[in-house]
């Protein structure tokens, strides 16, 4: 399969490029938006991410989200110091502390997800066929056993 678009004079072709490109404009895409909001994609990402796994803790997220953990420290001592989030000893394990979402936490979720949801609206996401959306969420999980292999 070849990907050909030309934009500015210049054609992209190649897999690679093309998904980091997507990824990219994605990025600043979001970045720019949640701005406004006083937050950047990674601090977003860690509050969808709390909030979909309970007593989570910070290691976890760092490997939930593929980043260092100096990445994650910086994002979540933001988002604790913004009121975003908190950390509590874990019920489970007392020599654990977990993230858990405050008020604030929850109620950005809404935000955060109809900014994502305007973003793949407005690249025309929902005119892909689920096969190619399919495709795609299997490659990206061939490419993270691939890096874990090495």
């Amino acid at each position: 399969m070849k990907f050909e678009r030309v934009v500015e004079s210049h054609t992209y072709e190649r897999f690679g490029e093309i998904l980091y490109i997507l990824h990219k404009n994605n990025r600043k895409y979001l970045n720019d938006s949640l701005a406004e909001h006083g937050l950047n994609l990674l601090q977003a990402m860690c509050i969808l991410t709390i909030d979909e796994k309970t007593d989570i803790t910070q290691k976890q997220l760092t490997e939930i989200l593929y980043l260092t953990k100096s990445g994650i420290t910086k994002a979540i001592n933001k988002l604790k110091q913004d009121g975003f989030v908190i950390k509590e000893r874990s019920e489970k394990d007392n020599r654990k502390f977990v993230l858990k979402l405050t008020q604030k936490g929850k109620d950005i979720i809404p935000t955060l997800n109809a900014i994502n949801l305007e973003w793949e609206r407005k690249i025309g996401l929902q005119d892909m066929n689920d096969e190619l959306l399919e495709a795609l969420k299997d490659m990206t999980y061939k490419s993270i056993e691939l890096n874990l292999d090495n």
